[in-house]
Order: structure tokens, then sequence, then C-alpha cells
């Protein structure tokens, strides 16, 4: 008899609709510098907030760090969040107005690990990621 027990997939549906555990991290980006965030297991959802202080202030927001260069990205203004049901394994941010922003990074995580979640890119077929 195996041990090679089945994992958690991309498709496992319980693994979306359980409680997610909870991912916080707060930050200030500098113009021209990208912050990664690899998460260990799929998002359930995401949620970043711009807490910027000044209304020049922009943040870039990429699910590829490829997304910068060819324009997959979402911009947030100053004092704008974004909250979707998201499943991703990383999260790209970039200060695109301003000289440095503040930010919050809250994302819901599933039981399912990095390892066994699709490769999401461009050139994987995927169009609209970078």
């Amino acid at each position: 008899m195996s041990l090679a027990w089945p994992q958690n997939g991309e498709y496992c549906v319980p693994s979306y609709q359980v409680s997610a555990l909870p991912y916080l991290s707060s930050s200030v980006i500098s113009s021209g510098s990208v912050h990664s965030y690899k998460f260990p297991y799929v998002t359930r959802f995401v949620n970043v907030v711009n807490r910027g202080a000044n209304v020049v202030d922009k943040i870039a927001l990429a699910f590829t760090e490829n997304g910068f260069n060819t324009g997959n990205y979402i911009t947030l203004d100053q004092g704008v969040s974004i909250n979707q049901e998201v499943r991703t394994t990383v999260l790209y941010l970039s200060c695109s107005g301003g000289t440095s922003v503040d930010y919050q990074v809250f994302c819901g995580l599933t039981n399912i690990p990095t390892k066994n979640f699709l490769l999401i890119t461009g050139s994987n077929g995927h169009s609209g990621v970078g």
C-alpha cells in the first residue's frame, strides 16, 4: 500500500471554502524598486491598501515581474485599496508615483502548497498576465 497520498491542488474546492490562513505585511516602497511576495500557499483572496500620504503616491500591482514591462498591472491611487478573490502564489508591487509609498498587504492563504499550483505567465499561454 502506497503512502504517497494525493495532495491538494489548484482545483481542490474545499480548500477555498474554509476560512483562510492570514498573511499580513506592511512596508514602504521607494520609487524605482519592486517588492515581491512569494507565498508558501496559494491565496484565496488578496487585499492591498495604498496608505500613501500624498495625492501623487501610486502603487502598481502585478502578478509577474514582467507585468510591469508589458502593461499587465493595475495602479492604486493614494488611499485606494483592492480586495479580490484571486488564486496566486506571487505578488509584485512597485512605486509608480511619488518618492516612497506606505502600503499594506493582507492575503488569505489556502492549504494548497505553492508547488502544487500552475505556473501563471504570459509565456505559458495565460494572456494578460505578463
